[in-house]
């Protein structure tokens, strides 16, 4: 029920956000002209152009961090799995190991045990 509000409304934001732009399209149809002299010739075009080539750079700037913080998670968490997998497997040993030097001790009492008890008959 409540991702389905959060749905409705993230829709109507959106919703509202592209009906904004329209209207700053519609009434903004003049021509200007972008120039970045040393780099570029000056440029005109219409001023809602100018927005949407902006909106545009922005998203694609946005895709390109996103997309390496992404990697660098991903990257950091497959070493995490691999790190996790390795204690496990030493703690698997270490656990073996205790498990061996617990029944050698065991059997060594009661060797001794039985030793004490045959010499005492």
């Amino acid at each position: 029920m409540f991702n389905s509000f959060l749905l409705l409304i993230r829709s109507l934001v959106w919703i509202g956000a592209g009906l904004l732009l329209v209207l700053f399209a519609l009434n903004n149809r003049s021509t200007i002209t972008v120039s970045l002299e040393p780099i570029y010739p000056a440029i005109a075009m219409p001023m809602w152009g100018l927005l949407f080539v902006g909106i545009f750079i922005g998203l694609l700037i946005t895709a390109v961090v996103t997309g390496i913080l992404r990697l660098k998670a991903f990257v950091r968490r497959r070493q995490a799995e691999r790190t996790a997998a390795d204690l496990s497997k030493q703690v698997a040993a270490i656990a073996e190991d205790a498990h061996l030097v617990r029944a050698e001790r065991a059997h060594n009492a009661a060797r001794e045990t039985a030793a004490l008890a045959k010499n005492g008959d």
